[in-house]
């Protein structure tokens, strides 16, 4: 089951608005008050079990106060739900044979992906209140049947909430009235005997749990490892409690570590699972996937762990088709894969008075604005990194500009052997050091990902130093500098040998003149062409020995020592 898009009209703050959903995740942004909790509350009266009768919608109260009220103007909520075949085929079987005209009889009918469309009309007259309902533009004309195929959703419980910041109480232990170590020592010995010997089944019972769960996140095993504890056999026998995490494998931050947010993403990690088991289900009659909804779930956790759960929900999403829909102040929880599935929402300003949510529009350059706000900055710095943050790897390294990414992908040649450089990621040019100007943008992108390297010409290192020392980076260690020091060497081409440089400048001439040129444009001009044509001939007749590549290997070796080391202390993290 998925949310393909709802509109609202005349609810809480939104006067008229459609709101599509373009992936299985999708994370809601905004300021205070800008209603992102309205579209989840909309969502949450079409599908909670407490609807039916019990309409919980008040159309005095949530009507637009700065509309007036009119008997012609009615709450309009109206969703349009993908229902797939396979993880959706209880309730597209109920439907097809709920709706089937025929009083023959039943005849076994093709299952294929189906369309409902649901929509809540709120008069000032709650006896006028409708809920209209469509299977593949077929509109349901009998009220009964329409309240049938709501109880059947709402019994399914097709929606599971999370308020982050309302923590639930599932978790919390029941009060001790006594100690084991007030009973006698011959008592203690054996119920500690029987108790011992249950834990050891626990523990068989747990791992083969453990596997799977391990299967159920498919193809995401190279990725991530699922970790599954309990407390232990406390003489409940009705239940006994398990704490489920998932973390990247050699990630130095594992879920469990996650302090007060732990139980929260524990609840919503067995959510998302428990999902999956249904589409899994061998009743046929049971299968509908639920729908996960999350308030906020950055909520007590550190950046770096923010980041980690976010690429984690995210990939689980796409992987286990399951929709999760979670609303955000935090840059990490935002979609790195689709920049359609951030969506923005603001409140417009008329005459000093605040007024409706509308979407705002994330196209083209818009892309970053989310972003923006979620980092609480506005500039030029993110132009170049569109490609960066909405990378699917979770490595990566930032280069200068486009020709720096070739001679890198040059130097990942397995022709190179143990000389090559020994990075599994993504390359991304940022042209120009403009970002790195901006210690916010920094220190995010230095916890959006796993292992984030930049590179910096040694002419330009200066500018940006202490920048870098205040987002935390470490020379050699998070950036590199690239070039020899050395008058004209300080750049990528200063690591190229001499006699390919040597060569494009003899039949160059007039470019190396127009470098020195008094006028800005022509110098840049130049230097650009020159670059490529330096690359060009280094390309030509290339030699994956010291006689083209000594100066890189240089650079790969120490590159490939921090590759290395840091991840020797991951592995021995998650061994200790």
């Amino acid at each position: 089951m998925k949310i393909k898009d709802i509109h609202l009209k005349n609810f809480r703050s939104f006067e008229d608005c459609n709101i599509e959903f373009e992936d299985f995740y999708t994370a809601i942004c905004g300021k205070n008050n800008s209603g992102k909790s309205n579209i989840i509350r909309a969502i949450l009266n079409v599908f909670e079990r407490q609807m039916g009768p019990r309409n919980r919608i008040n159309y005095h109260q949530d009507f637009p106060i700065w509309k007036a009220k009119s008997t012609k103007e009615n709450i309009e909520i109206t969703v349009q739900v993908q229902l797939d075949k396979t993880g959706d085929i209880g309730l597209i079987k109920f439907l097809n044979v709920f709706l089937q005209e025929s009083k023959e009889e039943f005849q076994e009918l093709e299952i294929e992906d189906t369309l409902l469309i649901i929509k809540l009309i709120v008069t000032p007259n709650p006896k006028e209140n409708q809920i209209n309902i469509s299977v593949d533009d077929k509109t349901v004309t009998d009220i009964y049947k329409v309240g049938e195929i709501l109880r059947r959703i709402n019994f399914a419980q097709v929606i599971v909430f999370h308020n982050s910041t309302q923590p639930m109480n599932p978790f919390r232990r029941s009060q001790q009235h006594g100690q084991l170590d007030s009973l006698n020592v011959k008592t203690k010995e054996l119920i500690e005997g029987k108790v011992n010997q249950i834990n050891k089944e626990l523990s068989k019972a747990i791992k083969k749990h453990k596997s799977e769960l391990q299967e159920l996140i498919g193809r995401l095993t190279e990725k991530y490892e699922v970790s599954l504890s309990i407390s232990g056999f406390d003489m409940d026998y009705e239940n006994i409690p398990y704490e489920i995490s998932l973390g990247e494998s050699n990630f130095e931050l594992p879920l469990e570590e996650w302090g007060s947010g732990t139980k929260n993403r524990t609840l919503i990690l067995s959510s998302i699972f428990n999902a999956k088991n249904l589409i899994n289900h061998d009743d046929e009659s049971n299968k509908i996937t639920p729908i996960v909804i999350i308030e906020e779930p950055e909520s007590f956790l550190h950046p770096s762990a923010q980041s980690e759960f976010g690429r984690i929900l995210q990939d689980l999403s796409k992987e286990l088709e399951i929709q999760v829909i979670a609303t955000t102040h935090s840059p990490y929880l935002l979609s790195h894969y689709n920049p359609k599935s951030n969506i923005l929402v603001k409140r417009n300003i008329i005459r000093n008075k605040t007024r409706e949510s509308v979407i705002e529009n994330i196209e083209g350059e818009n892309w970053r604005d989310p972003f923006e706000l979620a980092l609480g900055m506005v500039g030029p710095e993110f132009e170049s990194l569109k490609e960066a943050f909405f990378s699917k790897s979770n490595n990566i390294i930032l280069l200068e500009g486009k020709i720096d990414v070739e001679y890198f992908n040059l130097l990942r040649d397995k022709k190179h052997g143990t000389k090559r450089l020994q990075f599994e990621g993504e390359l991304y040019p940022y042209d120009g050091f403009g970002f790195l100007n901006n210690p916010v943008l920094l220190k995010f992108l230095k916890e959006r990902f796993n292992k984030l390297i930049v590179t910096i010409d040694l002419d330009a290192i200066g500018h940006v130093r202490s920048n870098f020392d205040k987002a935390g980076y470490r020379n050699e260690v998070d950036y590199f500098k690239i070039g020899i020091d050395k008058p004209g060497y300080r750049c990528v081409e200063g690591l190229l040998p001499d006699f390919i440089k040597t060569k494009v400048n003899a039949e160059n001439a007039e470019l190396v003149f127009a470098i020195q040129s008094e006028d800005k444009d022509e110098r840049e001009s130049a230097k650009k062409r020159l670059k490529s044509l330096y690359l060009t001939e280094f390309k030509k007749d290339i030699k994956f020995d010291e006689t083209y590549f000594s100066e890189f290997y240089k650079l790969a070796a120490k590159i490939n020592k921090q590759i290395n080391s840091t991840t020797k202390q991951e592995s021995n993290k998650i061994g200790g």
